[in-house]
């Protein structure tokens, strides 16, 4: 995969709706050439934009990374593990553990029984739990919506269904599906998106992970050094970022394009005065990358029920 799309990559990741002509005037590209490079990555199926729900609108108040060292075949937990429906990451890492998975939950008690549930499968020989305190970057975990300020109703749920199926679907297919105006799907759809109740986003298809270079680091810094966070910030490839309770501090995802590159960003890393410690582990097999919950949740979810329907 070149660089530019990756970048493109990058944009959609942000922005899943980015019409082709706005990524190529923030690229300095041509349309031509963005259509050329994600036109076929659609088609096959390797990418898809998909709308996901923030955990928080649906209830889920505790976020966590979960790391799990294995005795034996890593295959044969991994295997228990995605029986648990609320793990929305599973993956197979090369590192101090061998598995990494996230859990969303609705408070420290699920939690707690959650993370007893895994520690009694076989062949788990530990579990270290950190906590989210704070998500700074993320695909769809973007900054904590305004939950108890918000309201949906059924029109809201059924464009969020239709864009879980496909982010990128047009007005008039929205309009379509739903009952409504393409100006009332328009209108919706930004308000949902400016609470950050939703995020639409590209989601690549990456299994074997042969094409990717993904790294998680975890870091302790004197109060979460504000110089920490910028030089994460500025990697290309940062895919994920959060303040965590738990052995480390600080706790991110970074995709790069060379082992040169890790190298790099973790040199500079562990150079800074701020930082006492800096570990990393390598994503060698991504088992489960679910970010989106299902959409009936919004009708019970800290969100609320759902409201009669709005005429707009």
């Amino acid at each position: 995969m070149d660089v530019l799309t990756k970048k493109i990559l990058g944009v959609l990741r942000r922005d899943g709706r980015a019409s082709y002509s706005d990524i190529a005037r923030e690229l300095a590209t041509t349309r031509d050439s963005v259509a050329a490079r994600i036109n076929p990555l659609f088609s096959s199926g390797q990418l898809r934009v998909i709308a996901a729900t923030h955990p928080r609108v649906l209830g889920l108040a505790v976020s966590a990374h979960l790391s799990i060292k294995v005795r034996g075949d890593a295959q044969r937990v991994v295997q228990q593990l995605e029986r648990l429906e609320s793990l929305v990451l599973i993956t197979v890492v090369v590192g101090a553990f061998q598995i990494v998975a996230e859990t969303d939950v609705r408070d420290m008690s699920e939690l707690q029984l959650q993370v007893a549930m895994i520690r009694a499968i076989e062949g788990i020989a530990d579990v270290q739990v950190l906590i989210y305190e704070r998500v700074l970057s993320s695909f769809f975990m973007g900054p904590e919506p305004a939950v108890g300020s918000f309201e949906f109703d059924a029109l809201d749920i059924a464009i969020i269904r239709r864009l879980q199926y496909n982010g990128r679907a047009s007005y008039a297919d929205l309009a379509q599906h739903v009952g409504l105006s393409l100006s009332g799907c328009r209108v919706r759809l930004q308000r949902l998106l400016e609470s950050g109740v939703v995020q639409i986003g590209a989601i690549p298809r990456r299994s074997d992970m042969t094409d990717d270079l993904v790294f998680g680091i975890g870091i302790n810094a004197r109060n979460t050094s504000a110089v920490v966070l910028q030089a994460l910030k500025d990697a290309p490839g940062l895919e994920f970022m959060a303040t965590t309770v738990g052995r480390y501090d600080l706790v991110a995802t970074v995709n790069f394009t060379s082992l040169r590159d890790f190298n790099q960003l973790v040199a500079a890393i562990v150079k800074l005065p701020q930082v006492s410690c800096c570990e990393q582990w390598l994503h060698a097999q991504l088992v489960r990358e679910r970010y989106g919950h299902p959409v009936e949740g919004l009708r019970a979810g800290a969100g609320g029920v759902a409201a009669p329907a709005r005429d707009q």
